[in-house]
């Protein structure tokens, strides 16, 4: 302690003022009591890490809803669409809507249970025609059109779940739209494995699948519009909140390429295809739900 401090503590006799000392002693209070409140705050307080990843959004009750109305097939119920009236396509293991317009199903919702997976099923003979649908599209339209027929409900996961009736309905032609040869039976294919991977880890995802076009038209026979690429958004729910994961994949990909090259938003897709899904959603959480590109896989 130095001479001058010492000095203004003392009194004339050259001992401690008390009135200093007391001082002193309350000034050592209120500190200790300003880092106890401060270290009592920090505990209280969550820490705000960043988001990586797909950002998970509580499972709202109008949400959960809109999805049972569905069959539980279609994640957040309908996706909106204002462009042109759709088809509303109920079958045993997906919902479609279809656009007679552009000849093809512009949505697929469908779920993959993993516990459910229990039916192997060979695949059935051939395609046939939707008869709810009045463009009546034929497998025939198909050939010799450089595209292959690509599901989009997929045949293995719907008959896995729900048997025999429901694998062939993945066979009409309602559930199909042109895809190039690499993307079907190459980058298609790894995405359709990639779900039932996930449905086994997670027990439950949902998907939704659909085409994208632009306004560069081009048809195969029967005015069936060729899509210029095509969307897969995965759902899956933990502990009472959502993630989501997308993706847009072009007719011109290699069949070589990773797929987490081709991740990207719910917005995105909503952009280019016109359609809106989660709905129900609070604008607060769709907002935020659909604007994450996943920066991986799950």
């Amino acid at each position: 302690m130095s001479r001058s401090f010492k000095q203004t503590l003392a009194g004339k006799q050259g001992r401690i003022n008390p009135n200093y000392l007391i001082l002193a002693m309350l000034l050592t209070t209120f500190i200790g009591i300003g880092i106890y409140y401060y270290q009592l705050h920090r505990q209280q307080t969550p820490v705000q890490l960043p988001v990586t990843g797909p950002f998970a959004c509580p499972v709202e009750p109008m949400l959960a809803e809109a999805t049972r109305n569905t069959g539980n097939h279609v994640y957040g119920g309908i996706p909106v669409f204002t462009k042109v009236r759709l088809e509303i396509l109920k079958n045993l293991g997906y919902y479609s809507g279809y656009c007679e317009k552009k000849r093809n199903p512009l949505w697929v919702g469908y779920k993959i249970d993993g516990d459910k997976l229990v039916h192997s099923l060979k695949r059935p003979g051939g395609f046939k025609v939707d008869p709810r649908t009045s463009s009546r599209i034929s497998p025939n339209d198909y050939k010799a059109s450089g595209y292959d027929r690509g599901h989009l409900a997929p045949n293995s996961a719907i008959a896995s779940q729900y048997g025999k009736d429901a694998q062939l309905e993945t066979f009409l032609m309602s559930n199909i739209v042109p895809q190039s040869p690499d993307l079907n039976r190459k980058i298609w294919q790894k995405l359709e494995k990639l779900e039932l991977e996930y449905a086994k880890n997670f027990e439950t995802i949902w998907v939704i699948t659909g085409p994208v076009f632009d306004e560069h038209l081009q048809y195969i026979k029967n005015q069936v519009e060729v899509p210029d690429a095509l969307f897969k958004i995965l759902f899956d729910e933990q502990k009472g909140t959502v993630r989501a994961m997308a993706f847009l994949v072009p007719q011109s990909v290699t069949g070589q390429d990773r797929i987490d090259k081709f991740l990207t938003s719910i917005d995105e897709i909503e952009k280019l295809t016109g359609l809106d899904f989660l709905a129900p959603l609070s604008d607060q959480n769709e907002d935020r739900l659909e604007a994450n590109t996943a920066n991986r896989l799950w």
